[in-house]
């Protein structure tokens, strides 16, 4: 029920920001919809093996006076799914989220091109999980710091592609006695690993 609520709270608030968005015109607004191709870094698996669904609605807006500047800030509301599958041993890992990238971009090639970086915190809404885990708590209520770039492409006014890959800067997992570490040994664990790619529609 948690996770139904959530998911219908994330569909309002999706179609509220593209509604605003569309009546300011100093703001873009684009929807997007694609796959994610995961691993969990830490859990021995390896491979971009476990595939999600990545969808939500965007907007950018100048970071100066000069709204065509070709320097933004994106901000998203996007429903993701993140986690690893195993062949070996046929486990899987899923999580899902609804996150909120905040990403500085720069526009390009009559703004065309569009790249960006920056983090996308993410509250979990959902997990799963198949043969050997004995945890339905696996994974930390929140994804503090996934580390985030996107390369987007319009190849029409509208009609884009975008390429993005993330990186959990903070261990994503409960249980933190086993994994691997980022950065620092403390900071030990396991960590969403990810590229996406996925079609936009920008207004």
């Amino acid at each position: 029920m948690k996770t139904k609520l959530l998911i219908a709270a994330f569909v309002i608030l999706q179609s509220s920001l593209f509604v605003s968005l569309q009546a300011q015109s100093r703001f873009d607004a684009t929807v997007f919809a694609g796959a994610n191709f995961c691993q969990i870094d830490g859990d021995q698996a390896g491979s971009y093996s476990h595939v999600g669904l990545r969808a939500g609605v965007g907007t950018s807006f100048a970071l100066s006076s000069d709204v065509s500047s070709p320097w933004r800030m994106t901000v998203e509301l996007a429903f993701t799914n993140k986690g690893s599958y195993n062949k070996t041993y046929n486990t899987t890992l899923s999580a899902s989220y609804i996150e909120i990238p905040l990403l500085v971009t720069y526009s390009g090639m009559e703004n065309r091109l569009r790249i960006g970086a920056g983090v996308a915190p993410a509250v979990k809404v959902g997990e799963s999980f198949t043969n050997g885990y004995a945890s339905d708590n696996i994974f930390t209520t929140v994804d503090w710091l996934p580390l985030t770039l996107s390369v987007r492409y319009r190849f029409t006014d509208h009609l884009g592609i975008e390429a993005r890959f993330q990186y959990s800067a903070l261990s994503v997992t409960n249980d933190n006695s086993n994994g691997t570490y980022f950065l620092l040994q403390s900071n030990k664990g396991c960590f969403h690993n990810l590229a996406g790619l996925g079609l936009t529609y920008t207004f």
